[in-house]
């Protein structure tokens, strides 16, 4: 339902532009600086498919992922539910990596003349594992959720066919970061959706993260269903 690791990086690029990219991202270890809380196994988990497609502006990056997630609670009382965790912790996302290109090019010309410009595709989809870090937030009095997850890889996670205007093709393996959530990391209890049984979260969502990415980035299309299970 595309990222970064500064404070706020969307979607892709892991830090330093570790090279990646998307959704971007790196929850800060959660501003609220919330200790690990080891869930309680009567409490369940949140298991299903988040879905997120995204765009960044430069360089060029389009992208899509299906995100299998297993959320396990750890807190509960009779007002409020939430998962929270670190991204050297567990739960491990299974993330289905459909669709990644990306390309740039030069807006001045060489010594030759020359406007220099490449291109990088994900040659087929590519199945990852990759760690959360995040909050999700459940209101059950008011029946609202909230949540901000961001999906990191490795360094050298995914391989990418790439050309180059003048020296042509090459391979290239860069990481990646996904985000998904009701909006930017440190930001998300702010849009609160609604919810219409606690035992299934469902929605259609859209980020637009332009005023926190000057322009960087564009919408991260979203839809998600999880379903609690004990």
């Amino acid at each position: 339902m595309h990222p970064p690791i500064r404070t706020h990086n969307f979607c892709g690029r892991l830090p330093r532009r570790l090279t990646t990219h998307v959704v971007t991202l790196a929850v800060i270890a959660l501003a609220s600086g919330a200790a690990w809380a080891q869930p309680k196994k009567n409490l369940g988990a949140y298991v299903g498919i988040i879905n997120v497609s995204g765009s960044e502006i430069s360089p060029k990056v389009n992208y899509r992922a299906n995100i299998k997630v297993n959320l396990p609670l750890t807190e509960k009382d009779g007002r409020t539910a939430t998962a929270d965790y670190l991204a050297d912790e567990p739960p491990v996302a299974s993330v289905t990596l459909t669709h990644y290109e990306s390309s740039h090019k030069e807006k001045f010309a060489d010594s030759g003349g020359q406007f220099n410009s490449w291109e990088c595709k994900l040659p087929a989809p590519v199945e990852l594992q990759m760690k959360p870090t995040g909050i999700l937030n459940i209101d059950l009095a008011k029946k609202k959720h909230a949540f901000s997850l961001t999906f990191l890889t490795a360094p050298d996670a995914i391989s990418l066919n790439c050309t180059h205007s003048r020296s042509g093709p090459y391979k290239k393996k860069q990481g990646l970061v996904l985000y998904a959530g009701t909006d930017v990391p440190g930001m998300h209890y702010e849009t609160q959706l609604g919810f219409k049984d606690a035992a299934q979260l469902t929605a259609k969502h859209t980020i637009m993260p332009n005023a926190q990415t000057k322009g960087q980035y564009g919408p991260i299309v979203q839809e998600w269903d999880l379903k609690l299970v004990h």
